[in-house]
């Protein structure tokens, strides 16, 4: 079991030195592509690299700006196609009235028609729960490589969806960002929300906020293990936690690491569920190329 004291009394997500520092801080001269998914919703990528393909997703509030340094590294190994999930980004907002999981599987799965052959796959947060349901489901996938998908975690609630909505129908995206932040997912404090509002990510968590409705239905509907599709995902899988990340993320990663057919975990001590991507992406780069 996971010691308390290793972990936040939050999610995790707001450590003092909020590691955001590294984030937006790789090359943004690449033209953005993009592919049609099955119900006409556009998803954006940017393109670097060569060899073998490699996809990056990212979590709540993520676009691929803010993997940008991630996808630097890998690109000195590897075909890079850094990704707007929908919502997020360059990508269409797509229609959330018919929003699914299952939605996002059938983008991942546009991607890799595009692509030609399969891909590893990245996926970070809450990308890691779209990433075991495309497995689980039969995307073609050459290897997964996982940031803490945030399983066991506090669900989101009916009232906090509601809330969610209602702002974002308002244009009230700040407050929607902070309530998403704060109320839903806990990667924002109130100490830590001066700070945040100061950085470059605010104006990008601003534009994605409409996109914080997918990831809490995500929450409410996905936030269990999902235990019945994990003999299904065969894939080649990489994990990797941080020691300063709630207790709840820690343990459903070892469990999923235990559960998953062909799985093992890296434990890093020093990071939490927002952590330093130089050190993150060396790893990834280590097991695509195995």
């Amino acid at each position: 079991m996971v010691e308390a004291a290793q972990a936040a009394v939050d999610h995790g997500m707001a450590p003092e030195d909020l590691r955001l520092e590294n984030d937006y801080a790789g090359p943004r001269d690449l033209p953005v592509e993009t592919v049609v998914s099955a119900d006409g919703t556009r998803i954006a990528f940017e393109k670097s690299g060569s060899g073998p393909p490699v996809v990056v997703i990212g979590g709540g509030l993520n676009d691929k700006a803010m993997f940008a340094p991630f996808a630097h590294i890998l690109s000195g190994h590897f075909t890079v196609y850094n990704t707007d999930r929908r919502g997020h980004g360059d990508s269409d907002y797509g229609d959330p009235e018919t929003y699914t999981i299952e939605r996002e599987v059938e983008d991942l799965a546009a991607l890799v028609d595009h692509i030609g052959e399969p891909p590893a796959l990245f996926a970070n947060c809450t990308g890691g729960m779209v990433a075991i349901h495309a497995a689980a489901m039969g995307l073609p996938l050459a290897k997964l490589g996982l940031y803490e998908p945030p399983y066991d975690s506090p669900k989101a609630t009916d009232e906090q969806l509601a809330t969610l909505k209602r702002l974002v129908a308002e244009g009230r995206r700040e407050e929607a960002v902070t309530h998403f932040g704060m109320s839903i997912v806990g990667f924002i404090t109130e100490e830590t929300l001066a700070k945040v509002k100061g950085h470059p990510a605010w104006q990008a968590f601003l534009s994605m906020a409409p996109s914080a409705v997918y990831d809490t239905i995500i929450s409410q509907q996905h936030n269990a293990i999902p235990f019945a599709l994990l003999p299904q995902v065969t894939t080649p899988t990489l994990l990797v936690s941080g020691r300063k990340s709630s207790v709840a993320i820690q343990e459903a990663c070892v469990t999923l690491a235990e559960r998953l057919p062909d799985a093992r975990l890296i434990r890093l001590p020093d990071e939490g569920h927002l952590y330093d991507q130089k050190k993150v992406a060396p790893l990834m780069v280590e097991f695509f190329g195995s």
